[in-house]
């Protein structure tokens, strides 16, 4: 071989070489520019989904404003008591101010079952057996008194029979006051 075939043969191998090399970086821009629109479907994707997450946000939080203004309204109430003393002290102390005759306050705790399901927020209520021999219309006051001063409270019995005098009512009564469940520390 002479000098001229071997440098067309360089020539040519050469040539090979640049072709093989332009297409192998071809496909390599092709690569990606594949992965470049697969990314951009993705974001695409992405964003759809981020805008429905966000409305639906938006719904749960028009859903739920009515409730959470509910539920802030009748925190202070719920806050107030935490201890069975408070609860106790609190439906003793409004007997003696309203003067009414109290032949027996027992008291006890008991848990809170709602649908025979334990309440984790208010686990245990105060429960006052209370028996009153007095006027029908002062104890009626009073336990509408109670209703709008301890809003949380409810009445668990009501029962009413012949008081000692002829205008007495003796009235057995059963209030139940769920006690606000105790933070625990470091929450």
């Amino acid at each position: 071989m002479n000098a001229k075939q071997l440098a067309a043969i360089l020539l040519v191998l050469g040539i090979v070489l640049a072709v093989q090399a332009a297409f192998s970086l071809r496909q390599r821009a092709q690569a990606g520019d594949s992965q470049a629109v697969e990314a951009d479907t993705e974001l695409q994707k992405l964003k759809t989904q981020l805008e429905a997450e966000k409305k639906y946000l938006e719904d749960l939080e028009d859903q739920s404003d009515g409730l959470i203004k509910f539920v802030g309204a009748w925190e202070p109430y719920f806050a107030i008591i935490e201890e069975q003393e408070e609860a106790e002290t609190g439906i003793s102390m409004q007997v003696r101010k309203s003067d009414i005759l109290s032949l027996s306050q027992r008291y006890q705790q008991i848990p809170h079952n709602i649908n025979n399901k334990p309440n984790d927020s208010l686990p245990i209520l105060v429960q006052a057996n209370l028996l009153f021999d007095d006027g029908y219309g002062k104890l009626m006051k009073w336990v509408g008194m109670m209703e709008r001063i301890k809003p949380t409270m409810r009445v668990g019995k009501i029962a009413m029979s012949r008081g000692s005098q002829p205008n007495d009512v003796r009235m057995e009564l059963v209030l139940e006051v769920p006690l606000l469940a105790k933070k625990k520390e470091g929450s």
